[in-house]
């Protein structure tokens, strides 16, 4: 692509060729002196005109041309600017996505505006793993308890103890206790 400056220069040269073929005389076949005398004045004045267009065609093309780096600068300013505001939003819409991303984790619910990410889905399966374990230590604690009760039942009958005998045993002696204290039996 021809810079801006070459082309003004060509035109420059264009305008320039054009004066000189302007400036040859016209030759005249016509005999007749007073329509050569009026063909040179209509020439004269047309060069004249055309010579005063040329200069303030290269009048206005220099100012152009003045006016070319400034606006080549501005130009690489924008770009710049553009390329700026582009890398700005770009990071600003990555930081939106981490704010909604722990949003998501702290209030452990999922945004029906974006539909499920990778750490909705993570944080999902980790509560679900979560769950499972939960449940199966709660299981166990029955079963735990379970042979807890089977083995103290095995265990007292190995004994013979009596628990419902020891029970009411203690209990009995916990009233007996607040009787003599002056305390009131009812209040378990």
């Amino acid at each position: 692509m021809p810079n801006i400056s070459e082309i003004i220069d060509d035109i420059k040269q264009k305008i320039k060729l054009g004066k000189k073929n302007d400036t040859t005389p016209l030759e005249d076949d016509s005999e007749d002196e007073f329509s050569f005398v009026l063909d040179e004045e209509t020439t004269a004045e047309s060069d004249n005109d055309l010579v005063a267009a040329n200069e303030e065609l290269l009048a206005k093309m220099g100012e152009l041309e003045s006016k070319f780096p400034k606006i080549e600068m501005m130009v690489t300013n924008l770009r710049k600017e553009n390329e700026n505001l582009r890398s700005d939003i770009h990071n600003i819409n990555e930081n939106f996505q981490d704010m909604m991303a722990l949003y998501e984790v702290v209030s452990n619910q999922i945004n029906p505006f974006i539909g499920i990410s990778k750490v909705t889905a993570t944080s999902m399966e980790k509560v679900e793993k979560i769950e499972h374990e939960s449940t199966n230590l709660k299981k166990r604690v029955e079963e735990l308890q379970n042979d807890v009760v089977i083995l103290a039942n095995v265990y007292l009958q190995e004994h013979d103890i009596d628990l419902d005998g020891v029970i009411n045993e203690i209990l009995a002696e916990e009233e007996f206790s607040k009787a003599i204290l002056g305390e009131d039996s009812d209040d378990w």
